[in-house]
């Protein structure tokens, strides 16, 4: 305005004047009186996400698919072996056997391999136990690199924790190896080993046919009076009787048989022979020179000089 007097407004024609202040006036309005030009603005409300979207942020992968953000990392996932761990315990990562089945003196190595959050160095050590934890079958050693464990058992070993005794040709058996940290953090594992025998059965941990095992005839603890060969087809054959002497009044082989439960076999025994007589009752007991006379099961004894004592072919189902 200064300006404007300087150079005499005052002698500008009234309408020029008029167009001067007015110009003036608007510029002065729109300026401010600190020239800012912002004031309205900050009056305005920011611009946010819709208040419904509570999906977390999603990136974009290199194939232009979407992937959630906070997506679970690999390593909390469970191992692909084992039971399911407890919260900083020993953690499988197998476990399993260097053959698949076991028979009578052969043995049989069980490696485990386990990792632990605080490092293979917490784990103190594994024992191999039966599947219900019951029997312990021995303890696990270190086995070559860190965290990887062995144990070697023979078939005699199992048998004499566990008594190996089956009949249906294989048996299997349940193991489980349990690993603790020095916290006492308990992991376990388990697995099944067929126990086999060629005989389709096995007794008091030795492997055998039933069929034809005189010590185990038909089934496990059935002695055949006849001994380990007298077994056929899982069933005693028939044998001697005890010796009977002349005056016990037991006049045929019927009678002697049904005295001790069994039944009278005619041409049964020795090279098909009924009763065998001896000179007297010591040397029927010592098996002496037996006399082999034939006779019925019904038929009377013809007790004499040489036949003071008899033994007679017997069934033999008990």
């Amino acid at each position: 305005m200064a300006l404007c007097w300087r150079q005499g407004c005052a002698k500008m024609p009234a309408m020029k004047y008029r167009r001067t202040i007015s110009s003036l006036f608007i510029l002065a309005v729109a300026c401010g009186d600190d020239g800012s030009m912002t004031q309205t603005s900050a009056t305005t409300a920011p611009t946010t996400n819709p208040a419904t979207t509570n999906n977390p942020p999603t990136s974009d992968t290199d194939d232009d698919t979407s992937s959630n953000a906070t997506a679970t990392d690999a390593t909390s996932s469970t191992p692909t072996t084992g039971t399911t761990p407890v919260e900083g315990a020993p953690m499988f990562l197998s476990f399993g056997t260097n053959v698949a089945t076991l028979t009578q003196d052969e043995s049989v190595t069980f490696n485990a391999i386990l990792t632990d959050p605080d490092g293979v160095a917490d784990i103190v050590g594994g024992t191999l136990r039966s599947a219900d934890e019951s029997l312990e079958f021995g303890v696990f050693v270190a086995a070559g690199q860190p965290g990887a464990y062995s144990l070697s058992l023979s078939w005699a070993q199992i048998h004499q924790t566990q008594p190996i005794e089956f009949d249906s040709g294989e048996s299997p058996r349940g193991f489980r190896a349990v690993f603790f940290d020095q916290g006492g953090l308990k992991a376990t594992d388990d697995l099944t080993l067929d126990l086999v025998c060629a005989g389709g059965a096995a007794c008091d941990g030795n492997c055998t046919d039933l069929a034809l095992d005189g010590l185990n005839c038909g089934t496990c603890g059935r002695t055949c009076d006849a001994g380990e060969d007298g077994c056929e087809s899982g069933a005693c054959v028939p044998n001697w009787s005890r010796c009977v002497n002349y005056n016990e009044g037991l006049e045929t082989c019927m009678v002697i048989c049904q005295e001790i439960g069994e039944t009278c076999v005619e041409d049964g025994c020795l090279g098909e022979n009924t009763a065998v007589y001896f000179d007297s009752l010591d040397q029927c007991e010592e098996n002496g020179g037996p006399a082999n006379i034939p006779v019925m099961c019904n038929e009377m004894h013809e007790w004499d000089i040489s036949s003071y004592a008899v033994k007679c072919c017997c069934t033999d189902t008990k």
